[in-house]
């Protein structure tokens, strides 16, 4: 059987597993950067059109902040997590839309009006939901060693979401600029993962090779995490009556989760004895995330080229051989 938690903390091996000072810092001030990119990409208008078409963000919020959750703690369960595990991959999942669910949208081809709506939605929505679904769904994992503090989760929402607003006054002012912070902020998201994998992965591919230290599932569970919420984001979309495009869409939204966030929630809501296990799941989940999303975008671009030929050659036939055109 693995260690409890309080035999790990009293390892000497314990803080390798654990981000180092710096790390910390530089995950927290990325973080940021990357919350005031994604304000950059969000404006007064992007609410108006929400209200303006309220069924398609209605059932994308539906899809982030339902599915995702359930799903996560389905899987904790389905897979015996220990507690530190489980709040980890629950945080992840009730956090709004990822800031890079648009750069994806984009290359899908999919509403980039939509995407930048649901982005706008859940992530103004996080500070009330997030409480609310951890408290319903993390709940259950916490004992008498791990406690989830909802005050410190509603502070570090609210850290975070400052620079969203920040980013969205500076786009109001200048929409150069705030194009700039966009672009910073989607490929600081990309640094990130790029950063813990050649910082703190080769540090602890031991232990997540090991199966006495990582549940083998935990990976099973990242990978699907994403996975999941791409084909039930999809497929809720379309049994609520949306079109290919905009299901696709909110597929996306849904799946791609915002990782940072959930980094600097971690790391600023629990001990640092605790938080290396809670961030487990939250680092696997966004170094996969990155390579399923893009095998996703790639199959989508696929089908849709494909489905846009027989839709081109539909409309030349029909201009071909209507009845006015034949002439008997």
């Amino acid at each position: 059987m693995g260690a409890t938690i309080d035999e790990r903390l009293k390892s000497p091996h314990t803080k390798q597993w654990m981000l180092t000072p710096t790390e910390t810092n530089l995950l927290i001030l990325m973080t940021f950067v990357i919350m005031f990119g994604l304000g950059c990409t969000l404006s007064i208008d992007d609410f108006k059109d929400a209200a303006r078409h309220p069924k398609p963000a209605l059932v994308g919020f539906l899809s982030q902040y339902l599915i995702m959750p359930a799903l996560a703690f389905g899987m904790a369960k389905l897979f015996n997590f220990s507690n530190p595990v489980a709040i980890g991959l629950i945080i992840v999942a009730c956090c709004p839309s990822g800031t890079t669910s648009s750069l994806f949208n984009y290359f899908a081809k999919g509403d980039l009006a939509l995407s930048i709506s649901l982005s706008t939605l859940t992530t103004t929505v996080a500070l009330v939901a997030m409480p609310i679904l951890l408290s319903i769904y993390a709940g259950p994992f916490t004992n008498d060693q791990i406690q989830i503090d909802l005050g410190k989760v509603i502070g570090s929402l609210l850290i975070c979401l400052l620079p969203v607003v920040g980013g969205m006054y500076l786009k109001s002012k200048s929409a150069r600029w705030g194009k700039n912070m966009e672009e910073t902020g989607s490929a600081l998201g990309i640094i990130v993962i790029i950063f813990l994998i050649i910082s703190w992965l080769p540090r602890n591919v031991d232990r997540m090779l090991n199966p006495n230290e990582t549940n083998p599932f935990i990976l099973v569970a990242s990978i699907f995490l994403g996975l999941g919420g791409f084909l039930f984001g999809y497929y809720f979309s379309r049994a609520l009556g949306m079109d290919k495009r905009k299901s696709r869409t909110v597929s996306l939204e849904t799946g791609i989760q915002n990782g940072p966030l959930a980094f600097a929630i971690i790391l600023l809501s629990f001990s640092s004895q605790i938080s290396g296990d809670i961030l487990w799941p939250a680092l696997l989940y966004s170094f996969f995330i990155v390579n399923t999303s893009t095998f996703v975008t790639y199959f989508i671009r696929k089908y849709t080229r494909r489905e846009w030929f027989h839709a081109e050659n539909d409309t030349v036939k029909a201009e071909l051989f209507t009845a006015s055109s034949l002439k008997l």
